[in-house]
């Protein structure tokens, strides 16, 4: 798959994509996950930790994923955001392991805000066609058009 960066918002894609569902339109499919991911803390003084305490930083990571139903030449739109939460011990509460799957409104709610962390909009094809369908499909969510 080749990939593609877009030049959009992530709130124009989100509403776009609510749009088209609450018109009834089932032409795509729709992934939505949150995932918590560690990092170590470099550092640790500067985020009040002393150089013995074991510290990482709590990243919370959002996913969407939009394709097309139907379609031989496949594309994939994706949103993803990266969110820094803060530094975290280990004995502070835990956090689920793994992606969980979120539906549309709280990737909105908890993705889509302002200074929510770092934006990524992003398109993966297989083919040549695939990117002729979707820059179509681009160019109605641009001008917030609806296909048929």
């Amino acid at each position: 798959m080749t990939r593609y960066d877009l030049d959009t918002s992530a709130e124009q894609v989100v509403g776009w994509l609510k749009d088209e569902m609450a018109a009834g339109k089932q032409l795509f499919q729709i992934r939505a996950t949150r995932e918590y991911v560690r990092e170590p803390v470099r550092d640790r003084e500067g985020a009040g930790f002393d150089e013995d305490t074991d510290t990482s930083s709590l990243l919370t990571i959002g996913i969407l994923d939009a394709w097309p139903t139907g379609v031989e030449d496949v594309w994939r739109l994706q949103i993803r955001v990266e969110d820094i939460v803060g530094p975290h011990t280990p004995e502070e509460e835990s956090v689920p392991t793994g992606p969980e799957e979120i539906d549309l409104d709280d990737f909105e709610a908890n993705f889509i805000a302002p200074d929510r962390g770092t934006t990524f909009v992003s398109v993966e094809v297989d083919t040549s066609e695939a990117k002729q369908r979707f820059d179509n499909v681009f160019s109605d969510l641009i001008r917030n058009q609806h296909g048929q």
